[in-house]
């Protein structure tokens, strides 16, 4: 069950373009004897700069997340997720898809994970802001939020101290929206993003995890972004199913 339940956050786990540099990369200075083209970082910029200026916002993703396992040497988990932020101190998001289904709560106070199959859920109290919750959940429950670079209110600084090289690679299409290509690598991950050219908002990521174990790469899809949607605050609180049975954090992942 618990390895289950790990796989089914892992859906979650790695759906953030630049999360993991964020939230666990170690900083290092951009040069400029560096690969790093000045376009591919304004791609970045715009993203930034319209997701941040989002009192809340909502969107879905689709991912592919592939590392590792104890059967197989490499296991692709497939995974659905719907994710609603309101800032500075909600957010919930919804996985389905391959992985048994699981919920992701926090109200401003406390986080809330939740398997619906297994009706098993934990609860722990957390920081009362986005930003915050963002190391608090990789430290205490080993859980790596969804697009963890964009819940910041400005990620563009702390985005920019894990980049070695940018590249511009163009214009394509995903999904049917016109999208501009960029390529990026940092200490901890390689990865490149697709930009919406109109909405300058993602369209698309695909990378590799370069220090965690057996190096997992993901590759995810976003849709149906809203911005400042009207969310109730309500909607950030889990309410306990009849006969949900309550586990410890690190139970619930196995550790």
């Amino acid at each position: 069950m618990h390895r289950t339940v790990r796989r089914a956050l892992g859906a979650l786990a790695i759906v953030g373009s630049l999360g993991v540099q964020a939230a666990v990369g170690q900083p290092t200075t951009v040069t400029p004897s560096q690969a790093v083209e000045p376009r591919a970082l304004d791609l970045l910029k715009a993203m930034n700069t319209k997701l941040a200026a989002a009192q809340s916002f909502s969107f879905r993703a689709r991912s592919t997340n592939e590392g590792p396992d104890k059967t197989s040497p490499f296991l692709a988990v497939l995974g659905d997720a719907e994710v609603a932020v309101m800032r500075p101190d909600k957010l919930r998001a919804r996985i389905r898809g391959a992985s048994p289904p699981f919920d992701l709560y926090f109200d401003g106070a406390r986080m809330t994970a939740y398997q619906p199959t297994l009706n098993v859920y934990a609860t722990t109290e957390a920081s009362k802001a986005v930003a915050v919750l963002i190391p608090f959940a990789l430290q205490n429950a080993g859980i790596l939020l969804p697009l963890a670079d964009v819940l910041y209110g400005d990620s563009y600084a702390a985005i920019m101290r894990n980049i070695t090289r940018a590249r511009y690679k163009g214009v394509s299409a995903v999904g049917g929206n016109r999208c501009h290509h960029a390529a990026f690598a940092g200490p901890s991950a390689e990865w490149e993003t697709w930009i919406d050219a109109r909405t300058s908002l993602p369209c698309r990521v695909t990378g590799t995890l370069l220090e965690m174990k057996g190096a997992p790469r993901f590759a995810v899809d976003f849709s149906d972004w809203k911005l400042n949607p009207q969310l109730s605050a309500a909607s950030f609180v889990f309410a306990k199913p009849a006969g949900a049975a309550e586990m410890d954090f690190r139970a619930l992942m196995g550790q």
